[in-house]
């Protein structure tokens, strides 16, 4: 009787430690379309993070969102990257 009882708590510990791990896999690797916008006509340098979507037509509407933002003298630019899973 004993040893069901610890059984039955170790499966239940190990599906808890299961479902954990399941969670945090998926907040650690955000799905879909990085968008970086670029003070410039072209990417170039480093770009400025606008936000990650889940999808690239989400991704380019966010883009050209923020290139109707900038008061700059030049052209600007936005660009959607894949993210990088790995």
């Amino acid at each position: 009787m004993l040893n069901a009882k610890k059984s039955a708590i170790r499966a239940a510990l190990t599906a808890a430690v299961v479902a954990v791990a399941s969670a945090c896999s998926t907040l650690s690797a955000p799905a879909g379309f990085d968008a970086y916008g670029y003070l410039s006509p072209n990417p170039t340098a480093d770009g400025e993070f606008i936000g990650n979507f889940p999808s690239r037509s989400e991704c380019e509407a966010a883009g050209e969102a923020w290139m109707s933002q900038q008061v700059v003298g030049n052209p600007v630019h936005a660009e959607c990257y894949p993210v990088d899973r790995r």
